[in-house]
């Protein structure tokens, strides 16, 4: 039995802590920067290229502040909680074990899902160095469309659900998993360099959106983004 789940006071609360989340996915940014600095941008998912391309228009100067402001906040973050350091390293292993297993899960649930829900039909998108752009794929996937689609897109939506619209908590998170989920399965297949539609792929893609996003709103980003990474390093790798 994983004492990480039965031993670590508060272990469902603290594996959401945005602290324990930014430590946790720390190892598998190292890994796509690893990637990236082998392979080049033939790593970048479109959800990193828009991020990228959203922080262009600060200018270098900006992006500099940015950067040094972002480091600074998460420097500070971190010293705050140096005290619960060893409770929140003792969580790791179970958000690992979970991250696994969700991503063993996502493909089984979300087809499942698309056979009973077909959203896309409803609607009428050397051998090391490939591998190594597989895995960077994966990995950066997992962060970068979670962080945008689900950390970001998802919880505003939630938050402004609930807060402001005044949605109870069940009503505003189906919302903001659905349009959240619905939007990442769309951008797959926006402007030139997107695929040619396919409702399979968009159904499959809609419903693995709905099941990472109640991942995050339930589990947290971290979980919700090593699934996502893992399940697509099975795919790619496999």
């Amino acid at each position: 039995m994983l004492p990480s789940l039965v031993a670590v006071p508060d272990y469902w609360n603290r594996t959401r802590h945005g602290a324990v989340n930014l430590l946790f996915l720390a190892p598998f940014l190292a890994i796509y920067l690893l990637c990236w600095w082998f392979v080049g941008d033939g790593v970048e998912t479109q959800a990193a290229a828009s991020l990228r391309g959203l922080l262009q228009v600060l200018g270098d100067r900006g992006l500099k502040i940015l950067s040094l402001a972002t480091c600074a906040a998460v420097a500070i973050m971190l010293l705050l909680r140096r005290r619960a350091a060893t409770a929140d390293a003792a969580v790791f292993p179970g958000m690992l074990v979970e991250g696994l297993a969700y991503g063993f899960l996502l493909q089984l649930v979300a087809g499942a899902l698309s056979r009973v829900l077909p959203i896309g039909t409803w609607l009428l998108a050397a051998p090391f160095l490939p591998q190594l752009r597989n895995l960077g794929v994966a990995v950066g996937a997992g962060i970068f469309e979670e962080l945008l689609f689900r950390g970001i897109l998802c919880y505003a939506l939630f938050r402004a659900l609930k807060d402001v619209v005044g949605a109870d908590r069940l009503s505003a998170g189906a919302l903001a998993v659905g349009i959240a989920a619905y939007l990442f399965s769309a951008y797959h297949h926006w402007g030139a360099a997107g695929e040619p539609w396919d409702a399979v792929r968009f159904t499959f893609r809609f419903h693995a959106g709905v099941v990472l996003g109640v991942i995050f709103l339930t589990r947290g980003l971290g979980i919700a983004a090593f699934a996502h990474g893992f399940y697509d390093a099975l795919v790619l790798l496999g």
